[in-house]
C-alpha cells in the first residue's frame, strides 16, 4: 500500500517538498544576506517587538534578536498555513478522494485490510514531512543558524504538519467527500491561528490550546524546550490512531457524519448550467470569503495599534514598507496584498474544481446531453468571476469598516474599497492561467498551483528580501502598484486585463478541441 500511495501521489509529494524547502531556504538565505551584522539584527528585533499587533500575526518569537529568531518571525505567518496545508493536502488526496473515486473499494477487494490504506497514507505523509524538515534544517545551518536551533525549529514545523495530517486523516473518516476534509481541517487551522493570536497578545495560557502555539513554545532560538515537541507528536499520533481504528470498522464509502438528504427533485435553476455551476462553487466561495473576512477583520481591528507602533518606532514602518507620512495607507496596502493572494488562491482552486468534475466522470455525463462545452465552461467562468468579485468586495468592505472603527476615521472607506478592486485584473490573470492549463494540459494542473505558490512567495516576501526587479515583475500583483499608498497604474491594469482575457480565450479554445475526459 505504501508503494501504491507513493506511485499515485509522488508528483504532488515532490512538488510540496520542493516548494516548501526552496521557499524556506531562500527566505533564510536572503535574510542572512540582508541582515549580516548583529547591529542590523538588533535593529530589526526592536522594530518588530513594538506593540502587540505584529505578535497577533506572526506570533511571539523568543530570541528574535538572533538570525534564527528573525527568520522565524519573517516566516511565521506563511509557516502557520503552509506546513499544516502540507499535512492536510497529502492526506486528503490519498484517503477520501481515493474512496470517492471507487479505487479504494477495488483495492480492498483483494487481501488488503481496511486500515492499511489510511496507515500507508499517513506513513508517506510523515516521510514527506520529515524530508522537508531535514532539508530546512540543513538549509538553516548552511546560512549560519546554529545547528541545535535549526534542528529544533525544523522539528517543530514538522510536528505541526504531522498534527494536521493526523487531523485530516481523522476527518476523512467522519465526512463523506474530499472537499469536507479540506473544509473542516482548514476550519481547525483557522481556529488554531486565532487561539494562538489571542494567547500571544494576552500573554495567557490560551496559546497552549493551539498546535501553532505548541510550535512556538519550543522556543528554538530562545530558551530551547525540546520536551514541547512531544505535545504535537502525541496529539498527531492520537488523531492518526483514531483514524486507523475507525477505518478498520466503518463501511467503505460511508461516513460517520452524513449530510441530510437533498431534495427529491432539482429546481429549475439547478437544472441549468449556470445554476449548477453556482451549486458546485458555493462551498469553496463561502470558505474563501470567510477567510478573507477573518483576515481583514483582524487586520482592520489592529490598525490603530500598528499606527501607534510606527509612531514610536520609525524602523518598524521602514521594515514593513508602511513608513513615511501616510502609514495608514501603507498598512491598508499591505493588507490588500494579502487579500489579493486569497483571491488568487480562490480562482485557482475554483478552476481546479472543473478538472475534478472531469476526472470523476461527472463532466462527461453533463456534456452527453444538450449542454455544449462552451455553454458549460462559460457558466463556470461567470460564476467564478462573480465569486471573486464577492470575495474581494465583501472582504474590502470589512477591512474598510473595521479600520474606520479602529482609527475612528471614516474618510478612508472609499479608498479602501477602490484599492481592493484594483487587484481584480491581477487575480483574473491567475484565473486565466489556471484555465489555460485546464484546457491545454489538464493532467498537469498542479503546475497552476506551483505558479500560484511561487507568485505568492515573491509578492509577500520579495520586496522585503530585496529580490531582483525582474523576479518581482513575474508576479501579476507587482504591476498593480501599491494602492492606496501609491495609485494603481491604469495602463498596467488594462494590460493585466488583456492578458487575463487572452489566457481565458486560450483555455476555452483548447478545451473545445481536446478530448473529454483527457487521457
Amino acid at each position: 500500500m505504501i508503494g501504491i500511495v507513493w506511485r499515485t501521489h509522488r508528483r504532488g509529494v515532490l512538488v510540496w517538498i520542493s516548494a516548501l524547502a526552496a521557499s524556506m531556504i531562500a527566505t533564510a538565505a536572503a535574510l542572512a544576506e540582508l541582515y549580516d551584522t548583529p547591529a542590523e539584527i538588533h535593529t530589526y528585533a526592536e522594530a518588530v517587538t513594538s506593540g502587540g499587533a505584529l505578535v497577533a500575526i506572526n506570533g511571539r518569537v523568543e530570541g528574535v534578536d538572533s538570525l534564527g529568531g528573525m527568520i522565524q518571525d519573517e516566516f511565521g505567518f506563511l509557516a502557520s498555513f503552509l506546513l499544516p496545508l502540507l499535512g492536510i493536502s497529502l492526506i486528503a488526496g490519498s484517503t477520501r478522494r481515493e474512496e470517492e473515486s471507487g479505487r479504494l473499494e477495488t483495492i480492498l477487494g483483494g487481501r488488503i485490510a481496511r486500515h492499511q490504506p489510511v496507515l500507508a497514507a499517513l506513513t508517506v505523509a510523515t516521510a514527506a514531512i520529515l524530508t522537508a524538515s531535514v532539508l530546512f534544517a540543513a538549509g538553516l545551518t548552511v546560512v549560519g543558524v546554529p545547528a541545535p536551533g535549526a534542528i529544533l525549529y525544523s522539528g517543530a514545523l514538522g510536528a505541526l504538519a504531522f498534527v494536521f495530517a493526523g487531523c485530516a486523516a481523522l476527518v476523512a473518516q467522519l465526512v463523506l467527500h474530499g472537499r469536507g476534509v479540506y473544509m473542516w481541517s482548514l476550519l481547525a487551522l483557522v481556529a488554531a491561528y486565532v487561539l494562538r493570536g489571542v494567547g500571544d497578545v494576552t500573554g495567557s495560557w490560551v496559546s497552549w490550546l493551539s498546535p501553532l502555539g505548541w510550535a512556538e513554545k519550543t522556543a528554538p532560538f530562545g530558551d530551547q524546550r525540546w520536551w514541547v515537541l512531544a505535545v504535537p507528536v502525541v496529539a498527531g499520533m492520537l488523531a492518526a490512531g483514531a483514524a486507523v481504528w475507525l477505518a478498520a470498522r466503518r463501511d467503505v464509502g460511508s461516513a460517520l457524519l452524513r449530510g441530510r438528504a437533498g431534495p427529491p427533485r432539482a429546481n429549475g435553476l439547478l437544472r441549468r448550467p449556470l445554476g449548477f455551476a453556482c451549486w458546485v462553487h458555493r462551498p469553496p466561495t463561502v470558505g474563501w470569503l470567510a477567510g478573507g473576512i477573518l483576515l481583514t477583520l483582524l487586520m482592520g481591528s489592529l490598525a490603530q495599534q500598528f499606527l501607534d507602533a510606527v509612531a514610536g518606532n520609525a524602523a518598524l514602518g521602514d521594515a514593513m514598507g508602511i513608513g513615511g507620512a501616510r502609514p495608514l495607507d501603507g498598512f491598508i496596502a499591505t493588507t490588500h496584498l494579502y487579500l489579493a493572494v486569497i483571491g488568487a488562491g480562490y480562482v485557482v482552486q475554483a478552476i481546479g474544481t472543473l478538472r475534478t468534475e472531469e476526472v470523476e466522470g461527472r463532466l462527461e455525463t453533463q456534456l452527453a446531453g444538450t449542454v455544449s462545452r462552451r455553454r458549460w465552461l462559460t457558466a463556470h467562468i461567470v460564476v467564478v468571476t462573480a465569486g471573486l468579485a464577492l470575495i474581494m468586495t465583501g472582504s474590502s468592505a470589512v477591512l474598510a469598516l473595521s479600520t474606520a472603527w479602529s482609527v475612528a476615521d471614516t474618510d478612508h472607506i472609499g479608498t479602501v474599497m477602490r484599492a481592493g478592486l484594483d487587484y481584480l485584473p491581477a487575480e483574473l490573470v491567475f484565473a486565466g492561467l489556471a484555465l489555460a492549463v485546464f484546457g491545454l494540459w489538464p493532467r498537469s494542473f498542479r503546475s497552476a498551483w506551483a505558479a500560484y505558490a511561487a507568485a505568492t512567495f515573491v509578492a509577500l516576501l520579495g520586496p522585503g528580501l530585496k529580490l531582483a526587479p525582474w523576479l518581482l515583475d513575474l508576479t501579476p500583483t507587482t504591476h498593480v502598484g501599491n494602492p492606496p499608498l501609491a495609485a494603481a497604474d491604469t495602463g498596467n491594469l488594462a494590460a493585466l486585463g488583456i492578458v487575463a482575457v487572452g489566457l481565458v480565450l486560450l483555455g476555452c479554445v483548447a478545451f473545445d478541441r481536446r478530448d473529454v475526459p483527457h487521457p
